[in-house]
């Protein structure tokens, strides 16, 4: 049996912006702020697994959570990385952060040239990660990472026949495991 366990990084302190109005360079700035800032520390029971192998986002809050709830050595991979989100168009003209991230997001899901990467290279770095994790010899696998990124992960790992509970925004600090025999 091969158990994976993914764990949502923890809380981030002062995740809204101060202002919530902004123009596209004051939007991109808070985002570059906000993969900076700290996280509320937790300590999870995590004690129901021996996990062989920790996984970890390569992005401080990430990180920070990793070395909070696993002891040993971890892996930290850009492949974990949350999907990146920048200003869609270049303005002067002030939209809530909550319109630039949707907008955002939409880009995303089309590829537009605005973001770092499109849906479909999302979705391609997620497979080459599950691939390279399927040839590892042990079966207690434990990922941390970020929640849009995990829904994605979690859909992958389910279309490779792993079972476990489903989510939509994962809960952070949470564990969400997914077994699947050898």
């Amino acid at each position: 049996m091969r158990t994976i366990g993914l764990v949502r990084h923890f809380k981030v302190i002062q995740a809204k912006p101060e202002k919530s109005w902004m123009t596209s360079d004051e939007f991109d700035r808070w985002v570059i702020q906000y993969d900076q800032c700290e996280i509320q520390k937790d300590r999870p029971d995590l004690s129901e697994y021996n996990w062989d192998v920790c996984f970890s986002s390569d992005l401080s809050r990430a990180m920070e959570t990793a070395k909070t709830i696993y002891l040993k050595d971890i892996i930290h991979t850009e492949s974990l990385r949350e999907i990146a989100i920048r200003s869609v168009f270049r303005t002067q003209l002030k939209l809530h952060y909550n319109i630039w991230t949707l907008l955002g997001r939409i880009a995303w899901l089309v590829s537009h040239r605005s973001q770092k990467e499109g849906k479909q290279e999302t979705l391609k770095r997620i497979r080459k990660f599950v691939e390279q994790l399927e040839i590892l010899d042990q079966p207690n696998l434990l990922i941390v990472s970020h929640g849009g990124l995990m829904f994605y992960l979690r859909k992958e790992l389910v279309k490779r026949g792993y079972r476990g509970k489903s989510f939509l925004k994962a809960k952070n600090g949470m564990l969400y495991t997914y077994e699947r025999r050898l």
